[in-house]
């Protein structure tokens, strides 16, 4: 295995250079490669119009295989997205009627909103100290339930559910799995063909380092059939005949895109990914979870109060610091170009490839300072 420079990464976000960056989970700095890639479609849109139109949506095919080979989908599972409350809203379109939904208490609300808005049944299971272990989940679990909704990773508290065992239990109780991947897709593995996945949503903007706009949402194929939501002039096998009365709809995910692609978002993750499978995604994984690691070490020994990670296996790039001010702890780190955010039980910090010691130090003598706040 080869050894990562993770200075010349670090290189890759130049935010880097005047910013302690600590706030993936609220949105990460878009990588080199994303930018080049995303400015590349407005400066041939630029010099040539619409000129570029089939190289655009050939270049938009490349990206949706990469993505597909990233997530362990099959190319016509995958369908781009604006954003996670989109991909969560056709999911719940498309599941109507499929029984009530069991979910974490501590779901961020774009994993929630949409169920709630077309009448689904709702029950919340209660954490136990932060925690989804999967014996609880299954426990819960009642034969009015036909769907089950979680994080991979939970945004307030950084607990990683092993996605994998918990498919077992829902293929086992017969319920469709929904994961929101937005806190995870970029640094943690992802593999829904054997994790059992059968909807998948994540944002771009947050780990994945592509951006505002660039979301993902998987439909496994037997699932391919159901009555979609909405259809658009691209949503069927010929668009380019434009026949309007002719509604033969294709069987792919990328139906549910509609109209015109957003271009320089799917461009963006495309380069994002670029750089995720050059770096090694394991290698990627293990340096978060390092500075995860040394990031909780170094707050325990200034005693500041975290709030434990109980388990390695549900480690992410989350740590959390229990504090009642942490709005003003954000607001006094940031006069310090140091962005962390407030969510849950107190600060939020994040670490992402892109750090290094050097930030983590920086941020505890920043703490240090702020004592007198907790």
């Amino acid at each position: 295995m080869s050894i990562v420079d993770w200075n010349a990464v670090r290189s890759y976000f130049p935010v880097c250079s005047k910013t302690v960056y600590l706030n993936a989970a609220g949105g990460s700095p878009i990588a080199v490669n994303a930018a080049i890639e995303g400015k590349r479609y407005f400066d041939e849109m630029l010099l040539h119009g619409d000129a570029c139109w089939d190289e655009w949506l050939a270049r938009t095919e490349r990206v949706r295989s990469k993505l597909a080979g990233f997530i362990g989908a099959r190319p016509e599972e995958i369908a781009f997205v604006p954003n996670t409350s989109m991909g969560m809203g056709i999911i719940a379109q498309l599941l109507k009627g499929k029984g009530a939904v069991l979910t974490m208490e501590d779901e961020f609300p774009s994993s929630t909103f949409p169920w709630i808005n077309l009448g689904f049944k709702m029950d919340y299971l209660p954490s136990e100290q932060g925690t989804y272990p999967v014996e609880k989940i299954e426990r819960a679990i009642r034969p009015e339930h036909g769907i089950l909704v979680t994080s991979m990773v939970q945004y307030k508290t950084g607990f990683r559910q092993q996605i994998r065992d918990l498919g077992m239990v829902c293929k086992k109780a017969g319920l469709l799995y929904v994961v929101n991947a937005t806190q995870a897709m970029g640094i943690f593995p992802i593999d829904v063909e054997s994790d059992g996945v059968d909807l998948l949503v994540f944002s771009g903007l947050k780990w994945a380092c592509a951006g505002y706009g660039a979301g993902v949402l998987y439909i496994k194929s037997n699932l391919l059939d159901l009555p979609m939501p909405f259809v658009g002039w691209r949503s069927v096998g010929s668009p380019e005949t434009m026949n309007n009365r002719n509604l033969r709809l294709k069987r792919e995910a990328s139906l549910l895109e509609a109209g015109s692609p957003s271009f320089p978002a799917v461009f963006a993750l495309g380069g994002a990914l670029d750089l995720f499978n050059g770096i090694g995604r394991e290698a990627c994984m293990n340096r978060v979870l390092y500075l995860s690691r040394q990031l909780e070490n170094k707050l325990r020994s200034d005693s500041f109060p975290v709030i434990p990670v109980l388990n390695e296996e549900h480690r992410s790039g989350i740590i959390m610091m229990k504090t009642a001010q942490a709005s003003a702890i954000v607001a006094e780190l940031a006069k310090r170009n140091i962005l962390v955010s407030a969510r849950g039980e107190g600060l939020r910090i994040s670490v992402h490839i892109f750090n290094n010691e050097e930030d983590l130090e920086k941020l505890i003598i920043a703490l240090r300072e702020l004592r007198t706040l907790l």
